[in-house]
């Protein structure tokens, strides 16, 4: 199979080298396992294309869809921008048609859509499409308003693609689509997954707290400092693991010089390194404004860590109150802290979540079987042209 991929990331195809969610590289390795052709075109700057991946792969390196700042100012321009990328990304797209025999293209996050989709239907060529998060998306789906915030997803459900990739991060983008009346055999599911690993070892409490996410206002990392505040007020033993990037990073920056004893900031660390800090912490919080269904919750269980977070859409599926974790209403940090703090209290309550964790972690798929859906529906999708 000769894969067409488009993303508006370069940099996370790799497993020793990207930073955030690994899925993508976890996707190229699977691909490249199989023995299949990959072409690659994403959104960024040479150097930023993994070095060990460089010769695996065909890979162009297209010019970033623009983004302002402040960030608020992109619910504006964004729609005037896509009708011009839409088309510089497609006259790329095109000129690689008429080069290379392509039996997929795969478009990540549904840059361009429409006219990617208009030139897979001339051409004869199968074209699948995978959402990311739509965060408030579900609940504003209908209005006005909705559709401008979220005009790119607008634009993929609204032009009806021969495949969705929709992935399960509980932020609802099923719940989307069957709004958008997406014909269910023209979806898949795919579930963040697990890695594969070993839980973390003893049961007595390190006192140690990790914080591993975007450190931005939809990740509540402003939450975040006040509840980090709270419980080191009531318990100075307890310590915070904090990495990560984002504009919020200044207020970690802050709560260190405040606490240096409490608080460790490691930056923006890769996928690989941040799985070594499960085994330094106790307890892992997620201060989310949305759903917590996330893959360092994810991670968390897997390693045997309780979750502390707040019950926002679907995160009740993953974290059970008081059973491998807790829920707390959103946001009451007071409330947050103290549940924290209780955790560390109680040597029983600590052992019962930490087993809990790891029940919850066996029912969710692996990185590898996650994969092997994906892939296999991509295969299956070259024999389909819609």
């Amino acid at each position: 199979m000769r894969i067409l991929i488009l993303s508006p990331w370069c940099d996370d195809i790799d497993l020793e080298t990207c930073k955030g969610t690994p899925e993508n590289a976890y996707l190229f390795r699977e691909l490249l396992k199989r023995g299949h052709e990959v072409i690659f075109l994403c959104q960024g700057k040479e150097e930023e294309v993994p070095a060990n991946i460089k010769e695996k792969i065909k890979y162009f390196v297209l010019k970033p869809f623009p983004n302002l700042r402040p960030s608020k100012l992109n619910y504006l321009t964004f729609p005037v921008f896509h009708f011009f990328y839409e088309r510089y990304l497609a006259k790329r797209v095109r000129a690689l048609l008429e080069d290379s025999k392509i039996d997929i293209i795969y478009n990540i996050a549904g840059y361009g859509h429409p006219a990617i989709l208009k030139l897979c239907r001339k051409y004869q060529i199968p074209y699948a499409v995978k959402t990311m998060g739509t965060i408030h998306f579900e609940k504003y789906v209908k209005t006005f308003w909705g559709k401008f915030l979220y005009f790119k997803e607008h634009l993929v459900f609204k032009h009806l693609a021969g495949h969705y990739f929709l992935v399960d991060d509980g932020t609802r983008s099923f719940e989307v689509a069957k709004k958008y009346k997406i014909p269910e055999k023209r979806i898949t599911i795919l579930p963040n997954a697990r890695p594969t690993n070993t839980p973390t070892d003893g049961s007595a409490p390190r006192f140690a707290i990790g914080y591993f996410t975007r450190l931005d206002k939809l990740k509540g990392a402003d939450l975040f400092v006040k509840v980090a505040k709270k419980v080191i007020k009531s318990n100075p033993k307890i310590k915070f693991l904090v990495a990560g990037d984002g504009p919020m990073k200044t207020k970690i920056f802050e709560l260190m010089q405040k606490y240096p004893k409490n608080v460790k900031y490691s930056g923006f660390l890769t996928h690989l390194e941040t799985q070594k800090l499960y085994s330094q912490i106790d307890l892992l919080i997620s201060t989310n404004r949305y759903s917590s269904m996330t893959l360092n919750v994810i991670e968390a269980l897997s390693y045997g860590i309780p979750v502390v977070a707040f019950d926002t859409q679907d995160t009740s599926k993953l974290i059970k109150d008081g059973v491998n974790g807790f829920l707390i209403k959103p946001f009451y940090t007071e409330r947050f802290a103290e549940k924290v703090l209780s955790i560390f209290e109680n040597t029983a309550l600590f052992s019962k979540l930490k087993e809990k964790a790891l029940e919850t972690a066996k029912s969710i798929p692996t990185w590898e079987e996650r994969m092997k859906l994906e892939v296999n529906k991509l295969e299956e999708l070259t024999h389909e042209i819609h």
